[in-house]
């Protein structure tokens, strides 16, 4: 029997441990295969689908706390999502992913989902929520070790600034840092993916040289570029592409031939419809009408024209249109020209302020050529307009810039000046070591007197401890006062208010009262300072037996019994509303809750449905039970009270009378443990349910 029990005690423990390897096994199969998908990445839409695949059968088999597998998983979903642009799904899993590395303390890999979350929701039009995680990405980068997570927050930094920012200055700062990190990456990797990555970023720093309009400089950055092309073809055609466009402003036509060629045959292998097939045509155009090479320039007009009508993209046709116009200005044909200049007129508003006065300039000599001053002298005027407009835009971007700049330096020198605090409190460390050594060889030496004192120190302890109890008890008496002060100013407000605007209508027009009117003016009198009297004896017996702390009383309240005494209570202002109180509760209703307290909370939240009701209103109270406990409703007609209201008057530090009365109600509610909730059943309604626990 000992045998068996023995080998069951073994054996258990060892299916266990097998259970386990087979699960992370299976896990670090699917992570190795999505890995693998990203770094032979050749941007084919059957491998994005794949890689989508992968990583949602990863996430079937990954656990609540196998957070690095988690976070892979949801990075190469979103990855997949991303290439085929649909920035939506991307978007959800690129935050998931983030909210992984955040719950299993991976700060370093939060970096990556931040910096794609920027693109992203620019993308999405999110200005908003992509300057957020702009701003979250620069906070953490500095502290980050790992060289490539570093650099891809550079890149994605860069991005930003030239995509969203329009500050070239910055963005080229962080193209070049990360190009400089990133690179003993690239010399040392086998894996494609990353080789390729390097060449993106070396890409990016010629784009802002050919914004900036050097291509010498530019054309320095591709040519480093160079080793990585022929391991992508999404790599291969953007670098082509910006080769023509360097070669354009170079006025270099062999050259650019050359890239014009190999960009063709490289897009020749996909299917997808490329804006560079494009662009590449026109800059070909342009060097043509440069030589005056019409009838060339003809032929890569036509090829542009027809690619970019199968894109059927107003980017791209105003493009064309504009080339067009130039060319038939160059064949002096100036109703032709007109014809596509004015064609390309929207589109180069709409997305390039740039080309847009280039064009207007054009319009302006076009017409005047064609003998028609009047339209020259418009578009003239639409010249100086936007070239005065641009200007101060670019001044206003300079300053703006520089004022980044500021920043970012003067955030570094903060950095700067907290490593030189670190590095002065180390060796302060050192000094201070030394000297605890010396002083815990003189403490063996004053054992007798630490005794004593120790001695001392307990007893003072003890009564610092009491003076601490004292004060705290102090302060939660005076905090209760203000509270107990705050409850009877709120209560006995309404009821004196009435009272004494009865007794003023009394004394100011007793003429205009018949004997009838006399007697019921002087009733309602007597009611209210009926009323107002029971509220004072209640409010000030109760005060009197919290003025310590507010405690509980919890005890079987029944609720027909308490929503009567409320109504009674502000009967008067009821009748002043004409508002009908139809008050379902028909039978005793016994729920636990302290008397007084629910008595303060019905009569508040009464007293805001009279106050919301138009004149003529209906106020309905109901109770009904639920899965949950029983819940006591009121509800009235007017203007709508939202959750949301009822959340900003809770966070307010100021409030008015109403105002104190809902957090009355939020205070004394969450003491006896009653659920408060507003809801809109209806439009110009409100219903605010107080749910009691069975």
């Amino acid at each position: 029997m000992k045998l068996i029990i023995l080998f069951f005690t073994l054996i258990i423990p060892l299916g266990a441990f097998a259970g386990e390897n087979e699960h992370i096994r299976q896990l670090e199969e699917k992570k190795l295969k999505c890995e693998g998908i990203l770094a032979t990445f050749s941007g084919k839409p059957e491998t994005l689908d794949l890689l989508i695949r992968e990583g949602r059968e990863g996430l079937k088999i990954a656990g609540e706390k196998d957070y690095e597998y988690s976070y892979a998983f949801h990075q190469a979903i979103a990855t997949g999502y991303y290439y085929k642009q649909d920035f939506k799904s991307a978007k959800e899993q690129f935050e998931q992913s983030y909210a992984v590395a955040m719950k299993g303390g991976m700060t370093d890999k939060s970096l990556k989902p931040l910096g794609n979350l920027i693109s992203v929701n620019y993308y999405m039009g999110l200005t908003k929520e992509a300057d957020q995680a702009a701003e979250q990405l620069k906070n953490a980068i500095e502290p980050i070790s790992d060289p490539k997570l570093k650099a891809d927050a550079y890149y994605n930094l860069g991005l930003y600034n030239q995509q969203q920012k329009f500050y070239y200055g910055i963005a080229l700062d962080y193209f070049l840092k990360s190009v400089e990190t990133y690179k003993p990456i690239a010399d040392t990797t086998k894996i494609v993916k990353l080789k390729v990555d390097y060449g993106l970023r070396l890409m990016m720093v010629a784009e802002i040289y050919l914004y900036l309009k050097q291509p010498e400089k530019a054309l320095q950055y591709l040519n480093q570029a160079k080793p990585t092309l022929g391991l992508s073809l999404i790599s291969d055609i953007n670098a082509y592409g910006k080769f023509i466009k360097c070669y354009e402003l170079l006025k270099n036509k062999t050259e650019a031939l050359a890239y014009y060629n190999l960009l063709h045959e490289a897009a020749a292998k996909t299917s997808g419809n490329w804006s560079q097939l494009v662009s590449s045509n026109l800059a070909m155009a342009s060097l043509a009408l440069g030589d005056k090479q019409y009838s060339l320039a003809k032929m890569y007009l036509d090829k542009a024209d027809v690619q970019a009508k199968k894109d059927n993209k107003e980017i791209m046709t105003f493009s064309v249109n504009l080339v067009y116009g130039d060319y038939y200005k160059s064949l002096k044909d100036y109703k032709n020209a007109l014809k596509y200049y004015k064609m390309s007129e929207h589109g180069s508003a709409l997305y390039n302020k740039e080309q847009y006065l280039e064009l207007l300039k054009s319009l302006t000599t076009v017409e005047m050529l064609a003998g028609s001053p009047s339209d020259a002298a418009a578009y003239h005027e639409k010249y100086v307009a936007l070239s005065d407009s641009l200007t101060d835009s670019k001044v206003s971007l300079n300053l703006a810039e520089m004022e980044a700049r500021f920043q970012n330096e003067e955030k570094q020198l903060r950095i700067d000046n907290q490593n030189t605090e670190l590095s002065y409190a180390r060796s302060q460390r050192l000094w201070l070591g030394a000297g605890l050594l010396l002083i815990s060889l003189v403490a063996v030496l004053l054992t007798i007197n630490y005794r004593n004192k120790k001695r001392t120190a307990d007893l003072l302890d003890k009564k610092n401890e009491e003076l601490t109890r004292v004060n705290n008890e102090l302060e939660v008496a005076n905090q209760t006062k203000a509270k107990l002060f705050g409850i009877i100013s709120h209560d006995l407000r309404s009821p004196i208010n009435q009272v004494y605007q009865f007794l003023q209508l009394q004394q100011r027009n007793p003429q205009l009262l018949n004997d009838a009117q006399k007697d019921e003016l002087s009733n309602k009198i007597q009611s209210a300072t009926g009323s107002l009297l029971a509220t004072m004896e209640e409010l000030l017996l109760w005060s009197k037996s919290q003025m310590s702390q507010f405690k509980t009383d919890i005890q079987s309240v029944d609720l027909k019994d308490a929503t009567e005494q409320a109504v009674q209570l502000i009967q008067l202002h009821i009748e002043a509303k004409r508002i009908t109180v139809n008050n379902e509760i028909s039978a005793a209703v016994w729920v636990k809750a302290d008397p007084n307290y629910l008595q303060t909370i019905i009569r508040n939240l009464l007293q805001n449905a009279v106050k919301s009701s138009p004149d003529g209103g209906v106020i309905d109270i109901r109770c009904v039970r639920v899965e949950t406990g029983i819940v006591l409703a009121i509800g009235n007609t007017g203007s709508e009270f939202t959750s949301g209201q009822y959340a900003e008057i809770l966070a307010s530090a100021h409030h008015g009378l109403s105002g104190l009365g809902l957090k009355l109600v939020d205070e004394l509610s969450r003491k006896t443990g009653i659920a408060v909730s507003f809801e809109n059943p209806e439009r110009d309604s409100t219903r605010v349910s107080l749910t009691f626990a069975t």
